[in-house]
């Protein structure tokens, strides 16, 4: 089989309780020709003398130190700029991989710009919650780049993407937008994205991950409705113009302008008319996906970050 080169982007803060359990996944996995791209964000615990020890014993592990700290966002966009892999995986440091992802992912390539895959939920203490992401998300839904506007249902964790992806109009990540939410869209706008129906992480829930939203649920106020159009703005800036959705894009952003009656109308009625495509990933049923439509009114977008 073909053997490419892979990079596993592996960003860490405070994360020592999970780290080494981590990694050990990462050392046995059964395809072994890929390098670690292991990038600290100024951790206070063992995080990165633990990175550092195992740079000793693997010479696959680059590790990095960030001066200050950036936050998972410009964490992950800095490791990924350090990659020289063919294909590139993002990796958390406090999940599980099974052994045989990286071998499982390289076998189905197809030449699409992004690949993902489903993930079993487990605790704190490594037990199986009997929880998988399918059963909250529609994974391998049909989706296009409006899918990516107010939800995501690629994390960061199941995706791996071709170096093609980094020729496309990637970077910097937009400060509002989580990155893997930022991947998806930019991978469906310009390419394929393919899904892969196993589970290759066992995805830890803990209390303390990253992509918990402290604005999911707020109502707009003057301050977020200025963050939300910027976010919108991030999607229509980097949209081809020949795409269909275009002046979509543009008419949303522009409801987020001033709070009227009407502008608050019609964000409803652009969410009404496109909520197939906003909601293919929701693994609900009709009534909810009206219901998520009719909340945009007054409600902060769902994947919005803090």
């Amino acid at each position: 089989m073909n053997q490419p080169f892979v990079s596993i982007i592996l960003c860490t803060y405070n994360g020592e309780r999970f780290l080494q359990k981590q990694l050990d996944t990462l050392v046995q996995q059964t395809y072994g020709n890929f390098e670690v791209i292991a990038v600290d964000d100024c951790s206070t615990d063992q995080s990165y003398s633990i990175l550092k020890e195992q740079s000793t014993k693997d010479d696959r592990f680059k590790i990095y130190q960030n001066e200050m700290n950036l936050g998972f966002n410009e964490n992950f966009e800095f490791g990924i700029r350090q990659a020289k892999g063919d294909y590139l995986l993002i990796c958390d440091q406090d999940d599980l991989w099974e052994l045989e992802k990286l071998e499982c992912l390289i076998l189905s390539i197809n030449g699409s710009l992004l690949y993902y895959h489903d993930s079993q939920l487990i605790s704190k203490d490594d037990q199986f919650l009997n929880k998988k992401l399918s059963d909250k998300f529609r994974l391998g839904a049909k989706l296009n780049p409006l899918s990516f506007i107010a939800l995501n249902c690629i994390t960061g964790h199941t995706c791996m993407f071709s170096k093609e992806l980094l020729s496309k109009p990637l970077f910097p990540f937009p400060k509002h937008i989580y990155y893997d939410n930022w991947l998806g869209f930019i991978a469906s706008t310009y390419g394929n994205i393919c899904y892969i129906d196993k589970c290759l992480v066992r995805y830890r829930i803990h209390g303390q991950n990253n992509a918990a939203n402290k604005l999911k649920g707020k109502r707009l106020n003057a301050t977020t409705r200025a963050i939300c159009m910027n976010e919108i703005d991030s999607f229509y800036t980097f949209t081809p113009d020949e795409a269909p959705y275009k002046d979509f894009l543009r008419k949303l952003r522009n409801t987020y302008r001033s709070d009227t009656i009407w502008n608050n109308l019609f964000r409803v009625l652009l969410f009404l008319k496109h909520a197939r495509s906003l909601t293919a990933a929701r693994n609900k049923n009709g009534l909810h996906r009206l219901s998520l439509c009719l909340k945009m009114a007054y409600k902060v977008l769902p994947n919005h970050l803090a």
